[in-house]
């Protein structure tokens, strides 16, 4: 028999295999296969790679039972004789055997060393000496949890030395749980948490560590797996500035500002524009503004020019998964962050330039911000008469520290008392003060039924992402080149014939038109069919979310027979899951490790020193006061809806 072809055979799982492409390579071992044959251990391997692919049922559709069956018993006859190589290693050929595979069959062995049972065969001392001249197999055996059992004692004599350690246990305590690829590590039990510390500390320690990792430190949340003192801690903090500083500090990079201003001549409410690429400048007309003289449509201004909340009214300020570009999507990232981008910190920079500079304006005007907010509350009230939600910033000339002090508490108050109205009908404010727990953003219900829109079922997510995903592949044609960045804005924006798609995009193209999402018009273009469905799957790509009662009764009634059909879910609270997820960032680390912690550093005395940053920590917490009052009148408003 001739030597088989070094055809390599790769495990997918039934959900992830596209074609029959690997295993019909896989044919060229059978038709070679002799049973008289000495195989090579790399030989053996490849033909186990083809058994994962029988175990999960997967077959090329174009052999017949008669096929199936004879290439199911070369496969058994050929596992066979892998055990029985596999089942003699002891300590004299476990490295010689190791060294005759190639790479990608490293985790097979070690997998089948743990599941075989042959790590019975082989001594500690051998193993030990082993991983220490092969040290990269460490990636392996972790995978392999009866394996580390085992080699206890060894495992973690080689972890305390190597100088990859630090990010084997970061990747797998710490880093977010959708990394492509990412793998789970079995530890040797004892490795403890004193020993984890110190390879972190050995790894701050070094002359560059990687940022990435140091960040994931950082940000790291106490569990019985990972646990790191305050010092440490800070040291992770102060090396993440220090490096990112020297990053910022590179000829490579560079840096954008933001110019917000206020024009006594501009005619257009709002202007933006561009200095040499790297200035954004944004200036806003108070000949604009001046027309509002009361407070409420000053107030206002938050919502409608300073875009605090979009058109349906959601916060617009949240960090949202559609504007993250593709190297930030794919970028490490800490379980316990809140993930930001660009365009996010852009939002949060304009939002607080906006409220400082807007803060001036009413200062010229003998008014204030806070002023503006006490008589939103009063217009809050005169909707919900006779209820009445108690709630006044309070102005006065003290420190900015005793005015978060005040605030703080009052704005915990304001939660409650709306929690309690939406619960109860009414504001008991002499029971609500008997309760002294906090308010969970969660807990807080809205006035009406089917209040949001959320969608995790799979046709969704597969329309949004033929639709308006930047990866589909679809929307790229020779016609237009890089004019576009998804299949929606190509098709509503130019008259696309058929025939301008490329072959290995037909097949998706036609598979939207037989189910009557695209269709060809008398002209042979292809144009959007359901042309309401296909902006709601743009609305959840877009937002995530879909405030209902803010659209049009059509949109709604598209919507309601998504819900039927069980591919939108709905829930009634006051906020969305993720402007929760932005308020918890904002004001607690329950959720999220690199947040702000404004509602306990102040409660518990661990806030700054500096009146520069009471200064900064007072106006957020003003941003998000004014958030809750437009979501409140929002909801408020709805009830009534028909």
């Amino acid at each position: 028999m001739t030597e088989i072809q070094r055809h390599r055979i790769k495990f997918y799982s039934k959900e992830n295999l596209a074609t029959g492409y690997e295993l019909s390579k896989a044919e060229n071992l059978f038709e070679n296969y002799n049973q008289e044959h000495e195989l090579t251990l790399l030989d053996l391997f490849e033909f186990y790679n083809i058994k994962k692919y029988f175990d999960n049922q997967l077959f090329l559709v174009k052999w017949n039972g008669q096929e199936k069956q004879l290439y199911i018993k070369i496969i058994e006859q050929v596992f066979k004789k892998l055990k029985d190589r596999l089942l003699i290693i002891d300590d004299t050929t476990l490295e010689s055997e190791l060294n005759q595979l190639e790479y990608e069959y490293y985790d097979d062995f070690w997998s089948l060393v743990n599941n075989l049972n042959i790590y019975k065969n082989i001594s500690e001392k051998v193993f030990a000496e082993l991983l220490k001249k092969n040290q990269q197999q460490i990636y392996n055996i972790l995978k392999e949890k009866r394996l580390v059992e085992k080699f206890d004692k060894a495992v973690r004599a080689f972890l305390m030395t190597y100088d990859n350690s630090a990010k084997i246990i970061l990747s797998n305590t710490e880093e977010k749980g959708n990394v492509i690829n990412k793998e789970t590590y079995y530890f040797p039990k004892s490795l403890s948490l004193e020993d984890k510390e110190q390879i972190i500390n050995d790894f701050l320690n070094t002359k560059e560590p990687n940022l990435n990792y140091v960040r994931l430190i950082k940000n790291s949340k106490d569990t019985s797996e990972f646990k790191i003192n305050a010092k440490t801690r800070l040291k992770a903090k102060q090396k993440s500035e220090e490096l990112s500083n020297k990053i910022l500090k590179n000829e490579n990079s560079w840096e954008i500002g933001i110019s917000i201003s206020f024009s006594k001549e501009q005619i257009e409410p709002v202007k933006y524009s561009y200095e040499n690429t790297d200035l954004e400048v944004i200036s806003f007309s108070e000949k604009f503004i001046d027309q509002f003289s009361d407070n409420i449509n000053l107030f206002l201004i938050f919502k409608f020019l300073f875009c605090y909340v979009d058109q349906t009214n959601l916060i617009a300020l949240v960090s949202k998964q559609s504007e993250l570009s593709v190297l930030e999507r794919v970028s490490m990232k800490s379980k316990n962050e809140y993930v930001t981008g660009f365009s996010f910190h852009r939002k949060e920079n304009l939002a607080s330039l906006m409220l400082f500079v807007y803060k001036q304006y009413l200062h010229r005007k003998d008014n204030s911000i806070e002023s503006l907010i006490n008589s939103y509350i009063d217009f809050i009230n005169n909707k919900i008469k006779p209820h009445k939600i108690l709630f006044q910033i309070v102005s006065t000339k003290t420190s900015y520290l005793e005015k978060i002090r005040n605030v703080a508490p009052a704005f915990e108050f304001l939660l409650k008392q709306f929690k309690f109205f939406v619960d109860e009908k009414v504001i008991d404010l002499e029971l609500l003060q008997i309760d002294s727990s906090a308010t969970r953003f969660s807990e807080i219900y809205s006035l009406k039924e089917k209040k949001y829109c959320y969608s995790n079922h799979e046709l969704i997510l597969k329309l949004k992402y033929f639709f308006f995903s930047d990866q589909s592949g679809l929307y790229y044609i020779e016609h237009f080149k890089d004019k576009y960045d998804n299949l929606y804005d190509l098709l509503t924006n130019e008259n696309v014939k058929f025939e301008y798609f490329e072959n290995y995009q037909k097949e998706t193209i036609e598979s939207l038109i037989r189910d009557n999402y695209l269709v060809v018009n008398n002209e042979k273009d292809v144009v959007l069919n359901n042309h309401i469905l296909i902006y709601i799957i743009g609305e959840f790509h877009k937002k995530e979310v879909i405030s209902y009662w803010n659209y049009h009764k059509n949109i709604r009634d598209e919507i309601d027979e998504l819900i039927v059909k069980g591919l939108v879910i709905t829930e009634n609270t006051l906020f969305t899951k993720q402007e929760i997820n932005y308020l918890n960032y904002y004001l607690n680390k329950k959720e999220f490790t690199n947040g702000f912690d404004l509602r306990n550093k102040y409660l518990h005395g661990t806030n700054s020193l500096s009146e520069k940053d009471h200064i900064a920590d007072y106006y957020k917490l003003i941003k998000i006061i004014i958030l809750t009052l437009l979501k409140i009148d929002d909801d408020i408003d709805n009830q009534n809806i028909i």
